[in-house]
């Protein structure tokens, strides 16, 4: 990976993380209602349970779980924008 495609993949990470903070902040002052279900509702991307590899002498385990709500989406827009 070239040092620009590492930025850019932080970039990324990082604007979906900030996104998804002020997502579920703003969603926490919204009153119940449209709003609130926008700025809260998301889905999960990953393994319910992690995958398991034994291969006798070592033992590995893989997981990983996103969670995407439509600021961390913005915020992934926003990283890879700037990262340009």
């Amino acid at each position: 990976m070239s040092k620009g495609a590492g930025i850019t993949l932080l970039m990324i990470v990082l604007g979906g993380i900030l996104g998804g903070y002020v997502g579920e902040l703003l969603g926490l002052l919204v009153p119940t209602g449209f709003l609130h279900e926008i700025f809260m509702k998301g889905f999960t991307l990953g393994f319910d349970s992690p995958l398991v590899l034994d291969l006798r002498v070592i033992v590995l385990t893989f997981g990983i779980k996103i969670f995407l709500n439509l600021f961390g989406v913005v915020g992934m827009a926003v990283g890879l924008y700037y990262s340009k």
